[in-house]
């Protein structure tokens, strides 16, 4: 499995607020990229690229959506969930079971 470089993805969703985008890209079939969210201020200046939530698993974000002023909401396809400060690209993890 390759490793995807996210500057060469596809972005799949953005989501705006005031100064800041959120970008959420495709990451390609047989390509590996957990980390498939970034954000960027209005000049496209990259703010922070989230975490890896499934180190161990190939992962990619699939969805993001908000959640509040301050917090998206993030999936990825194994199922797993978080919230992510808008600001700092911090996660929170919510107490959940995978199965």
């Amino acid at each position: 499995m390759d490793k995807a470089n996210i500057k060469d993805l596809e972005v799949e969703k953005q989501l705006d607020y005031k100064d800041i985008v959120v970008k959420l890209y495709k990451v390609p079939f047989k390509h590996k990229c957990n980390r498939n969210i970034m954000a960027e201020n209005r000049q496209g200046k990259i703010l922070w690229q989230v975490n890896d939530i499934s180190p161990n698993k190939d992962a990619p974000f699939t969805n993001i959506m908000p959640y509040s002023s301050e917090k998206i909401l993030a999936y990825n396809w194994i199922g797993a969930y978080c919230y992510i400060n808008i600001s700092s690209g911090e996660i929170e993890i919510p107490h959940q079971r995978l199965w």
